[in-house]
């Protein structure tokens, strides 16, 4: 998934604004290792009720009857799948349910607002693509595609490449009645082209090998896919492993990549002063329309400064509205860039940072 489609996404989330009453938000953890008690009834039921009752002593009571009925009935198509979803956070207004799989684990909370809470989104959309990933051994290959954090086996049967087209291997034997003696880099061959043909050429998702180390380097010389992803593998033996977890791994790795392109993007900007972490400059330049990616830290909070006009009831009580999320509708609806990075691997000592268009 390209940034742009990511951000697409977030576009659609702010039409949420334009509908009447507030937008009620409320993250729930999810734990994708179990299967019967995928969401904690207990608490989850707990975490509405709250939200309930913080909301009718600021609204009329019955006007969270149309925010309730939608979220019970969301919770209910949440059943145990292939998934590594931590978390799901549902964005709610008196007419509609939009919600997002999330792949760090929130803390169960609640907060609304005339002003959309989208910094949960944006943390979860910035970094984690669509990708497939070709389970591969010497005689047999499995591809599972992750998307949006499910995981789907576009093959229920994987077909046998050498079988699957005439035209490219009707001079190959089929190497499980060949014994010995087949040949390991004309199966990889068939494979990739399989691979390539039905789904990479398709779908453009980055394809991720998973195979002992020995495999892996045939494959890859075997190979002419240009979706194949050079700098991200997991080694697994012939005995396999447990796709959440390979899923999982890859996840990581390209959200650590991501965190670190940021901030040497940063870095690099601040040389030819196009970075800023001065918060008054960024202000600025927000409502100039120069920012090209506003960097904010995970959590942080800035009061705003509208005289208490607009204010956010959460799980912990009631306060201003968080400037920095003010900030960060602004920078989205001029089509920037918003990302959302823990405090160990901001650019700066600042809560936010900037890098600029000019």
């Amino acid at each position: 998934m390209s940034r742009h489609d990511q951000k697409g996404q977030i576009k659609n989330l702010l039409d949420l604004e334009a509908q009447s009453g507030p937008v009620v938000t409320i993250t729930i953890p999810l734990d994708p290792k179990l299967d019967d008690t995928r969401l904690d009834k207990i608490q989850t039921d707990s975490l509405v009720d709250s939200a309930k009752d913080a909301f009718q002593k600021v609204y009329k009571p019955e006007l969270w009857n149309a925010y309730e009925f939608q979220i019970k009935n969301y919770l209910k198509t949440l059943k145990p799948n292939a998934s590594i979803a931590k978390g799901v956070v549902l964005y709610v207004t008196n007419d509609s349910l939009v919600a997002y799989k999330l792949n760090y684990t929130p803390q169960p909370s609640f907060s609304f607002s005339d002003k959309l809470q989208v910094l949960p989104v944006v943390k979860q959309l910035q970094f984690v693509p669509n990708f497939d990933m070709l389970f591969l051994q010497r005689d047999s290959y499995k591809l599972y595609n992750v998307k949006d954090l499910d995981i789907t086996d576009p093959d229920n049967v994987p077909a046998d490449p050498f079988n699957s087209d005439k035209t490219e291997t009707n001079t190959i034997h089929d190497p499980k009645k060949n014994g010995p003696e087949f040949d390991t880099h004309d199966y990889f061959e068939e494979v990739d082209k399989y691979v390539q043909k039905r789904y990479s050429d398709t779908d453009h998702n980055p394809l991720v090998l998973v195979a002992n180390a020995g495999d892996a380097g045939r494959f890859e010389k075997a190979s002419h896919n240009p979706y194949l992803v050079q700098d991200k593998a997991v080694e697994i033996d012939a005995a396999g492993e447990n796709v959440q977890e390979v899923a999982q791994q890859i996840h990581d790795q390209f959200v650590t990549e991501g965190e670190k392109t940021v901030k040497g993007h940063y870095s690099d900007m601040l040389g030819t002063k196009k970075a800023t972490d001065n918060f008054y400059d960024i202000v600025k330049a927000a409502e100039d329309d120069r920012i090209a990616n506003l960097i904010i830290q995970d959590d942080a909070y800035v009061e705003s400064k509208d005289n208490g006009e607009t204010v956010e009831v959460n799980t912990n009580g009631t306060r201003p509205a968080n400037e920095l999320n003010t900030l960060a509708l602004t920078v989205l609806g001029l089509d920037g860039d918003v990302t959302v990075l823990p405090a160990s691997d901001m650019p700066s000592d600042a809560k936010v940072a900037a890098i600029l268009r000019w």
